[in-house]
């Protein structure tokens, strides 16, 4: 994907992504996010598309990632704080 197509990407999309990869759990990331459980999950199908990968399997009642979802998580987890400190270290 070239920087370009990032404009057609929602990227609150990987604050939900990371959030899910934290919890493992649906219920819990929504509650993480202070969103309801139909956001994350709609936002999860959103994810599924974009990656063109399931991300999390449900066993249970945990959602185990999928090995392309751990490969993404981590280089989003560094790219999300960069983009933090990029915008912390802006702000006056």
């Amino acid at each position: 994907m070239k920087r370009n197509d990032l404009r057609c990407v929602d990227l609150n999309l990987l604050v939900v992504f990371e959030a899910l990869i934290q919890e493992r759990n649906l219920t819990r990331a929504a509650e993480k996010l202070s969103l309801g459980q139909p956001a994350v999950s709609a936002a999860l199908v959103r994810l599924r598309r974009l990656f063109n990968d399931p991300l999390f399997e449900r066993i249970g009642r945990r959602m185990v990632p999928t090995s392309r979802a751990l490969r993404a998580a981590q280089t989003l987890g560094p790219a999300l704080d960069c983009v933090c400190t990029a915008i912390a270290d802006t702000r006056v």
